[in-house]
């Protein structure tokens, strides 16, 4: 506003608002560093680079997969199956029923029925006190295994929906953070033809039903969790992408998912290209680089 001619060099992510500041301020140059920086980050996919770990990272031990309440189910329908073959067995011997008599009883008891073709009208008093048992048991038992298994199926169909199953995928790119620069590079990956399988911790993140109505797998989770790497296949991937917000965040998840694969191609997103250079010599992950960084020249560029 205080000088028409300054020229003017702006960072910003949203590039939809330039040709507005454009219209306001004509030598006004707004640059997208993450847009930048994606093509530096795509074309490490296919950069040469020399395996040459100088130490063995600790293996970490494969988690089975269980979900919560595993067996109990199974448990209280054995039990109910007992429960109703110790009735059926005392009904046929105590009140002469036939075998195929006695489980009709025992059923319809169960189920709450209750034609009245058999009944404990006439039967003697310990009888009628197992049929009273009978009802109350199987009673807590049916409600207890209709709960257990309504809210497996409701806890699965969630699971599902947040992407989180384990993946049988192989030779694909996982990406771990879908955010300004996780999206160029994932858009950049899918046209170059690559099966790439995201891991993003904010299940609001606009970018996430963007890239799902393109059919790329959205997993919901924390990178940083080995069980979460190992779900969406880290030992059989082609490379991992981490270029979540935090530079340890970058390296706990490229550090964890070497443990799975030492010869795993790490592309890491570290913001401090200092730190950078030391991770690149001291831990050995070859494939580390700076959006700003990769940026800067763009900028003295524009600014010349």
């Amino acid at each position: 506003s205080m000088d028409s001619e300054l020229r003017i060099v702006a960072a910003l992510f949203n590039e939809n608002v330039a040709p507005h500041l454009r219209a306001a301020h004509p030598h006004i140059h707004v640059l997208n560093p993450a847009k930048i920086a994606a093509p530096t980050f795509i074309a490490a996919l296919d950069q040469h680079v020399e395996h040459t770990l100088r130490y063995v990272p600790a293996p970490i031990a494969e988690e089975p997969r269980r979900s919560v309440g595993d067996g109990l189910i199974q448990r209280l329908a054995l039990a109910f199956a007992l429960v109703a073959a110790t009735a059926v067995f005392y009904f046929h011997r105590a009140e002469g029923m036939s075998l195929l008599d006695a489980f009709y009883f025992v059923v319809v008891t169960t189920a709450t029925v209750g034609y009245g073709d058999i009944s404990l009208a006439h039967a003697g008093t310990a009888s009628k006190l197992v049929g009273i048992a009978l009802i109350l048991t199987s009673t807590v038992f049916i409600w207890m295994i209709f709960s257990l298994t309504v809210d497996r199926i409701i806890k699965q169909r969630v699971q599902l929906s947040l992407g989180r199953r384990r993946y049988s995928s192989k030779g694909h790119v996982i990406l771990c953070g879908l955010g300004r620069l996780g999206y160029f590079v994932a858009k950049g990956l899918l046209q170059r033809g690559e099966e790439v399988l995201v891991i993003e911790r904010n299940e609001g993140s606009p970018n996430v039903q963007h890239f799902r109505s393109l059919g790329v797998d959205v997993y919901i989770g924390d990178a940083r969790l080995p069980g979460v790497l190992q779900d969406v296949g880290v030992m059989r991937a082609k490379a991992l992408y981490s270029l979540v917000d935090s530079d340890i965040g970058n390296l706990e998840i490229g550090l964890n998912a070497r443990s799975f694969d030492p010869t795993l191609r790490l592309i890491l997103r570290i913001y401090d290209d200092s730190m950078s250079r030391m991770v690149r010599e001291n831990l050995d992950i070859k494939l580390t680089f700076s959006m700003t960084a990769i940026a800067d020249e763009s900028f003295l560029e524009a600014i010349g």
